[in-house]
């Protein structure tokens, strides 16, 4: 992982010890990138090796990106029991659904900038507990425009701390090992989805909480005070880990850097922290970056500067390829699958309620009924004394859906480094592409289930394998930054892909599936031409 120097006279247990651990200088130039380490350490445990701490860290990099999961997911469980406490019309819904991406655009990049001057871990505990208290804040405000408010600054706490995670628990994997931690934390997307599913079954449709006046806490006010407990514990525990030791080395910091490769051998391995081996680390090789002790107005305009000038350095004529690829595959893949994924329920409402109103026709598909509102005029359900009644079904479907992606995670964990990360962005999008048009064939509720369980394991795969490309196809300098600028492409994307549907689906059914299915297809077929970066020393 990291040049050597100085090691203990241990003994070593194969040629390949032999020729990492006593080199030449001119050898230690090159022993500047986490392969080198994690060779040695594969061979001979007293290096480190891969153990216990790795495991803890993957699984709080995992609840970190399932507590992202929760409070994105927890705004669309709400909707109808909140909407009479806060008076929402369609359009204040429409906006509550919209503004924790408009949040995530601006935290991500922000945020993931700020990653690579100050540090991985010390960003993403900042990140995360702001997420936290937004969303802790938002449960107990009783206006509509302070808890858009509360959840536009949740989504700049979720933006900041998914970019991140990526970066800063690759930064501690192994080659060999990177493609299977990295889809562990993605499959965490999937167990947030079930979290929060759960957390609603057993608190929205009851009659729990208190009254007081005016203020009002009632049982969704429970469910989204307990979604944003995870970030907030996971901010909390992120406290006891170390920083990143690619990036402590990069900004010079040779004894922080070696105090934390001690640390890791020595919950790895069970030994003491001072019989690490290795006694010097070497900068050889390394464009280290300098750091200067300025005011808080000199800090602000540095770190602008050093944002730019890293933003830049992604469109530099040695990334401008891969960086392009990858905001166009981010921008298509979240298009397509948002784009279709948050109209499934409308189109389908849709489907349902014409059954009702001609229960003997089951032939009719849901492009048929694009502009059918119902023949029943249904009253107001905000004039009944104990307002929405939200439906268990309802909610015993979203665990359902939330359940669907297991296979394909399962296939990414134990595959993605064996079958690489192409594989799985190309195989995933042209399937998800093509299961766009399954539309046409739902005829009912349960078709309407099977078609989104299907079209939603089939995505999961594709986000899976660009999470792990997104981390390893650039340098420890600009990783961060450049998960930030590809999130911020496939924000808009998601962003557009839910305007430009809603605009279309009912002109004409068929343009935005057929755009849908073009744009996933197109990103898929793009990603062949992306670098490989399975199983490779990240830079």
């Amino acid at each position: 992982m990291f040049p050597l120097r100085n090691t203990s006279s241990s003994k070593l247990t194969s040629r390949e010890d032999l020729l990492a651990l006593r080199t030449s200088p001119t050898m230690l130039k090159r022993l500047s990138t986490a392969a080198e380490l994690w060779r040695v350490a594969k061979s001979h445990r007293q290096i480190g090796g891969y153990g216990l701490f790795q495991y803890w860290l993957i699984l709080i990099g995992g609840f970190a990106n399932a507590s992202d999961a929760i409070e994105i997911l927890c705004v669309s469980i709400l909707l109808p029991a909140a909407q009479c406490d806060l008076h929402m019309t369609s359009e204040d819904k429409g906006w509550l659904s919209a503004i924790p991406f408009v949040g995530m655009m601006l935290g991500g990049y922000v945020w993931g900038c700020l990653g690579d001057i100050y540090g991985r871990r010390n960003v993403l505990m900042v990140s995360l507990m702001v997420n936290a208290v937004s969303g802790l804040a938002s449960a107990f405000v009783q206006t509509f425009p302070v808890f858009l408010f509360c959840r536009f600054v949740s989504g700049v706490g979720v933006g900041g701390s998914i970019p991140l995670v990526w970066a800063y628990v690759s930064e501690f994997q192994p080659p060999q090992r990177r493609g299977t931690a990295l889809s562990i934390i993605a499959s965490f997307w999937m167990i947030g989805n079930v979290i929060v599913a759960v957390i609603a079954l057993v608190t929205v449709p009851y009659d729990i909480g208190f009254e007081s006046g005016s203020f009002v806490y009632n049982s969704w006010r429970v469910f989204l005070t307990i979604c944003a407990l995870p970030a907030l514990i996971i901010g909390i525990v992120i406290l006891w880990l170390p920083e990143s030791p690619m990036f402590l080395l990069l900004k010079g910091h040779k004894e922080e850097t070696l105090d934390v490769l001690r640390k890791m051998y020595a919950l790895n391995t069970g030994k003491p922290p001072y019989t690490y081996p290795v006694k010097q680390l070497s900068t050889s090789g390394l464009k280290v970056q300098s750091e200067s002790r300025q005011d808080c107005y000199g800090s602000f305009t540095s770190a602008l500067m050093q944002t730019w000038r890293h933003t830049k350095a992604m469109f530099s004529r040695s990334l401008i390829f891969p960086s392009s690829i990858m905001l166009i595959i981010n921008f298509t893949i979240q298009f397509g699958y948002y784009g279709l994924w948050l109209w499934f329920p409308e189109l389908f409402n849709r489907l349902e309620q014409y059954y009702k109103d001609h229960p003997d026709d089951k032939s009719v598909s849901v492009c048929e009924l694009t502009t059918y509102q119902g023949n029943s005029t249904l009253p107001n359900p905000c004039d009944n004394k104990d307002g929405v009644l939200v439906d268990t079904n309802t909610l015993v479907k979203t665990l359902i859906i939330s359940i669907a992606p297991l296979p394909a995670n399962l296939w990414t964990i134990f595959y993605m480094d064996k079958l690489g990360r192409k594989f799985f962005l190309v195989f995933s999008m042209v399937l998800s592409g093509c299961a766009a048009f399954g539309v046409y064939l739902v005829r009912s509720s349960i078709d309407n289930l099977i078609l989104v369980c299907v079209f939603g394991a089939v995505s999961t795969m594709g986000f899976n394998a660009l999470d792990c490309l997104g981390a390893e196809l650039f340098p420890t300098h600009l990783r961060s930054t450049a998960l930030a600028v590809t999130l911020l492409a496939a924000r808009i994307g998601a962003i557009l892909g839910t305007v430009l549907f809603g605009y279309l689906v009912d002109v004409y059914c068929a343009v935005p599936m057929l755009l849908v299915a073009a744009l996933l297809i197109f990103g898929g077929v793009l990603g062949l031409v992306l670098p490989n970066t399975t199983r490779t020393a990240l830079m």
